[in-house]
């Protein structure tokens, strides 16, 4: 017995020993990882059940975010701010800088929220993190003490179309640490595969630095966010721009039923669709960069149970106040929507709170969620709202 104590006592001071060289608390658990990248603005979190893509704002080039590897500290709800200028206290509130979360990784660095939303996706901090307030209130219930942060600085990433295409997305080195060369994007464009002629590369390469993100593959493509919506465009003699179907029904995973009506050419046996068509029949807006052969697709993209089901022009991501069209998702949910000239808007029979926006009728997601326990999550980093039935 007193043996089988003496290996026991062993045992336990072996792992003691590797906690303490490996720098690990058990406390801490399964740790999530919260990965900042300075050049795409953008943060991913990687826990155990999920992850997730934020946008954020990031340093200042006289200011930079200090990158490395490190973990969170501590956590405040409604911090004060100091100034470092003059030493005034602000307390939390709407002048507060730091918005009403903050969590802290490395000496006066921390991530937190913002009183100026339109700052998110540019360099405008003094070092520090910035988020919408809904995303880092979200995010701050997700992380815990210890978790870690990686605060690295990558400028290329290859991205993937729905069909397959590839492109290569090359943000700016703002921090000027010599990535995006010419030798070292034309490596990236090899190792991934990426065929594009010396000309179509001079022509982009002119943008480098400048153009954000700078997007390289022969021929147009188009793209949205951070994403790559196709990379096979179709241009007509007469100058107009189609898309691959595929890309198209894959991206928004849309309904053949929908766009069989759309005006279509069919190429080497692959069929595309016109974007004004697209556009008209969306609500989705596309922007022409003849300069870099990209088309921009732009819009808030609101999907039902899986499938596209509006776009909405009224979306405020610092607060979740985004609204959705009325008639569209009532009707696409198999309910009644009628209109009463003294009630206002009546499903199945009942008067609902709404709001009128350039002569539509919209719900509040939030209202709409808790009307009728649906699961609505909102995607900043790629302007989607995903609503879901229970």
């Amino acid at each position: 017995m007193q043996a089988l104590h003496a290996k026991n006592r062993i045992i336990v001071v072996f792992v003691i020993f590797i906690i303490l060289a490996f720098n690990v608390t058990p406390s801490y658990g399964f740790t999530n990882t919260i990965t900042v990248n300075i050049p795409s603005r953008t943060i991913y979190f990687v826990s155990q059940n999920m992850s997730k893509l934020y946008p954020i704002a990031v340093g200042k080039i006289v200011s930079t975010s200090p990158l490395g590897t490190y973990r969170i500290m501590n956590k405040q709800v409604n911090p004060k701010w100091v100034s470092p200028w003059n030493g005034e206290v602000v307390p939390s509130g709407p002048d507060n800088p730091l918005g009403y979360r903050w969590m802290g990784f490395y000496s006066d660095y921390g991530i937190h929220g913002n009183n100026m939303p339109s700052s998110i996706g540019t360099l405008a901090s003094s070092g520090c993190i910035r988020m919408y307030e809904a995303d880092v209130e979200e995010l701050f219930d997700m992380v815990s003490y210890g978790d870690i942060v990686n605060v690295v600085y990558q400028t290329i990433f290859p991205k993937t179309s729905p069909t397959g295409g590839m492109a290569l997305f090359v943000y700016p080195d703002f921090y000027k640490k010599g990535l995006n060369t010419r030798q070292h994007i034309e490596s990236e464009l090899q190792n991934y595969g990426i065929k594009i002629s010396d000309d179509t590369f001079r022509k982009l390469y002119k943008y480098i630095n400048v153009k954000d993100p700078l997007v390289f593959s022969e021929g147009y493509k188009v793209i949205r966010n951070n994403e790559l919506v196709s990379s096979d465009v179709y241009r007509s003699q007469d100058g107009q721009f189609y898309i691959h179907v595929g890309d198209l029904k894959g991206y928004l995973s849309i309904d053949e039923e929908k766009i069989k009506d759309l005006k279509s050419v069919l190429v080497d046996n692959v069929n595309y669709v016109n974007i004004d068509d697209i556009a008209n029949l969306t609500g989705l807006k596309f922007v022409v960069d003849n300069n870099t052969n990209t088309i921009k697709m732009i819009g808030n993209i609101i999907y039902y149970d899986g499938k596209f089901l509006s776009t909405t022009n009224y979306a405020d991501y610092q607060n979740r106040d985004i609204y959705i069209p009325i008639k569209e998702f009532f009707t696409a949910a198999g309910h009644m929507v009628e209109w009463d000239p003294q009630k206002g808007v009546i499903v199945d029979g009942k008067s609902i709170k709404y709001k009128l926006y350039e002569s539509k009728s919209y719900i509040n997601q939030k209202d709409l969620r808790s009307l009728y326990g649906l699961d609505i999550t909102v995607d900043s980093s790629s302007n989607k709202i995903y609503i879901k039935r229970d």
